[in-house]
């Protein structure tokens, strides 16, 4: 073998080395930024684990809060009924004029039972605003689903709302499971 081929044949033999370290490299390279990107999530993940656990506390209490203080659905009728008497006697107390009422059949959901009824109301803008907020407190578990409010034809001092009240109780809970030991992490 002559002194050129020798040369020819180690440059390509440096060559074939040197691509296949940058090929390596580059795969090395990529194994370590998905390395790093799943150390990231795992870090994330363990961040909102860490807060999950620091608001354990919290989160007990609102449940023990909302089991304490919750109303029960014993029978829907009457639980309309009543939601539908307790919005009348409000909006009589805020000297508003009941123009027109419906009730809702009862919801059924996984996390709570709900009654709804629809009150459309003649009164001043205020006293309007009064009557709902009244009627928002956390201890009732009612919410305003629907508003609409357009003034009234007849008298422009007043307005005419159409709003509909939905009361939340406590869903049925006919058994509870309890986690057994022995589970998947063991």
């Amino acid at each position: 073998m002559k002194a050129s081929e020798r040369r020819l044949l180690m440059i390509l033999g440096v060559l074939a080395a040197l691509a296949g370290g940058a090929i390596l490299t580059q795969r090395l390279l990529g194994r370590q930024h998905s390395i790093e990107r799943r150390e990231q999530t795992l870090e994330l993940t363990q961040m909102e684990a860490q807060a999950m656990l620091a608001e354990a506390v919290l989160w007990k209490q609102r449940l023990d809060w909302l089991q304490a203080n919750q109303p029960t659905l014993t029978s829907e009728s009457q639980a309309s009924e009543k939601l539908l008497e307790e919005m009348l006697a409000a909006a009589a107390k805020h000297n508003l004029v009941v123009q027109k009422k419906q009730l809702h059949e009862a919801s059924h959901q996984a996390f709570f039972h709900e009654v709804a009824v629809t009150l459309t109301v003649l009164g001043d803008l205020p006293d309007v605003f009064r009557w709902m907020h009244g009627l928002l407190t956390p201890e009732s578990f009612q919410l305003v689903s629907q508003l609409k409010i357009v003034p009234d034809a007849k008298d422009k001092t007043k307005v005419i709302a159409t709003v509909r009240i939905n009361r939340r109780h406590a869903p049925t809970i006919t058994a509870v499971e309890t986690p057994k030991d022995g589970g998947a992490g063991s």
